[in-house]
């Protein structure tokens, strides 16, 4: 069994050389290429301006002036950069519309239906510990009651909330657990 797991491990490994100096040779082989040349699309010209009769004679006089001073080289568009500047103004765009959709979600969280809940925080076995935690949540201004069911004491708040999922985490880092009854 041992030496069957060598010859396949030394077949694989035979083939794995066989393949890195095929790939060698066909990649020394190939021609290296260039890049691609770049394209610079020209500016387009600009319509000539019509000229006034007070500024055609200053045309006409001054021509040797404009003949001497050399034209600097038309500077290739850069529209790589425009590319750049569009793709950074989608994304201040969409940046801006995602936080307008926040602060509406926020703003219909705030004019949502303000419902009461009956959320349970605790079932006792004994009637002074059911009272405790009754006194305990008293204490942090909810109001509620102990219910005898199912042989135990259950004890359950009312609360008026918009956000019951808040109310709740409050309720079970102060309690260790609480459930929405209704």
């Amino acid at each position: 069994m041992k030496k069957e797991r060598l010859l396949i491990l030394l077949g694989i490994l035979v083939a794995l050389i066989f393949f890195y100096v095929g790939l060698n040779k066909w990649l020394e082989s190939k021609p290296e290429s260039a890049p691609p040349p770049v394209v610079v699309r020209p500016a387009p010209p600009q319509p000539a301006q019509p000229i006034s009769p007070p500024q055609e004679e200053k045309a006409k006089e001054e021509p040797k002036a404009e003949e001497k001073k050399q034209t600097p080289p038309l500077e290739p568009q850069k529209p790589k950069e425009d590319l750049i500047a569009q793709k950074i103004q989608e994304e201040k765009t969409k940046e801006a519309r995602k936080e307008v959709a926040k602060q509406e979600k926020q703003a219909e969280k705030q004019k949502g239906e303000v419902k009461e809940y009956v959320i349970q925080i605790g079932a006792f076995s004994s009637k002074e510990n059911a009272d405790r935690t009754l006194e305990k949540a008293k204490s942090m201004g909810y109001r509620g009651e102990i219910v005898n069911e199912d042989n135990f004491y259950k004890v359950r708040v009312r609360v008026k909330t918009d956000d019951p999922k808040k109310v709740l985490a409050e309720l079970r880092s102060a309690f260790g657990g609480a459930i929405i009854k209704q």
